[in-house]
């Protein structure tokens, strides 16, 4: 090992890849486990009711459905209290989740309401659900791990200026699974120079590769950072142009893109990334506009959309399974800031020297 290689091995105060089951404090932040749109209303063929979901963060195996068509969602540990049972192949009749396994029912805040059997015994003391903090916001349903003995969230649902304004239309895209981790997902939605050669099939040239001088800074929220890439294309259309993109981090994984183009368009990207497990991870993304219908339809948008992230995904799912830290484990060039700072600002998260929502 040279002198410099042993600097900083010594100046890296942190584990030399992030592995997110090592770390509790990422079960204290919001995820999103699905769009409202997923949560259907009509029963599957072959059930009694209404199919709930079955959806997995950060190795934990949830539950999600709505017991009122007008009230909101609640979301469990998706174990059924008396046999095992996944809760997530039941079924949702007169407000109550059923269990498949042997019919025992529970209201929207996991109270048993019912075990068929004997229907007027008393109800076992341990046969409630484990409940998880859940709301729903942008069309998208959010959970947070943590139960409030354990601290509960340490951070909000980031905001989004845009959503209310009536000037952006809003575009729902849909999800994308990653068998890659969250974190390299993140840093490669906020490395510009990728664009040129992975995306050389919809929107990059690899022959023109340049870019301008990044800017990047810590924020309360995580950091944001702005440059412009040179793009062959945007949504349904072809001829050079240049994407003036300002990206915000919001610690640990959602994602809020304003793009602006020369001819004054608005394109915004919010990609809430949820971490499935230590090595794979899914991407809920909505697009907001500037634009109409009729200027560009929405179609064209999920289109391109869809083909970019099926480009990032035949790269990203190659990846090692272990995302790294230590600075020393990766050659980087200038165009890597966003990176490095990104990657600091997870050791200090998992090393406790970083507050979500303090002053940096």
């Amino acid at each position: 090992m040279t002198a410099l290689q042993e600097n900083r091995v010594t100046r890296h105060a942190g584990p030399d890849h992030l592995v997110l089951s090592e770390h509790p404090v990422f079960r204290h932040f919001w995820y999103v486990v699905c769009s409202v749109d997923d949560l259907t209303t009509e029963p599957e063929p072959g059930r009694r009711g209404v199919a709930p979901l079955h959806r997995r963060v950060l190795g934990t195996d949830l539950v999600v459905w709505r017991p009122d068509p007008a009230g909101p969602v609640s979301v469990a540990h998706d174990r059924c209290a008396h046999r095992d049972a996944p809760l997530s192949m039941g079924w949702v009749t007169g407000c109550h989740l059923v269990c498949a396994y042997h019919g025992w029912e529970w209201d929207a805040d996991g109270t048993t309401k019912r075990i068929p059997q004997f229907p007027d015994s008393p109800h076992p003391t341990k046969s409630g659900l484990t409940m998880v903090a859940s709301a729903e916001r942008y069309g998208l349903v959010w959970v947070c791990l943590a139960t409030e003995a354990e601290g509960g969230p340490v951070a909000g649902i980031p905001e989004v200026a845009e959503w209310d304004d009536p000037a952006w239309r809003r575009v729902p895209e849909g999800s994308w699974d990653f068998d890659c981790t969250a974190m390299h997902l993140v840093e490669n939605n906020i490395d510009p120079g990728h664009v040129a050669f992975v995306h050389r099939n919809s929107f990059g040239n690899p022959d023109n590769p340049e870019l301008t001088d990044q800017n990047v800074e810590r924020r309360p929220y995580g950091l944001v950072t702005w440059t412009d890439v040179p793009v062959e294309g945007r949504p349904g259309e072809d001829g050079a142009t240049v994407r003036h993109t300002w990206s915000q981090v919001h610690l640990p994984f959602f994602m809020h893109l304003l793009i602006r183009y020369p001819d004054g368009l608005g394109h915004v990207m919010l990609k809430a990334i949820t971490p499935v497990d230590d090595r794979s991870c899914v991407i809920h993304q909505v697009v907001l506009r500037t634009d109409t219908e009729a200027d560009r339809p929405a179609a064209d948008i999920r289109a391109f959309d869809h083909q970019v992230e099926l480009e990032d995904k035949d790269l990203l799912d190659r990846l090692p399974d272990e995302f790294p830290l230590a600075q020393h484990l990766n050659a980087h060039a200038k165009a890597d800031r966003n990176s490095l700072l990104l990657r600091r600002m997870y050791t200090e998260l998992v090393t406790g020297q970083w507050t979500p929502g303090a002053s940096q």
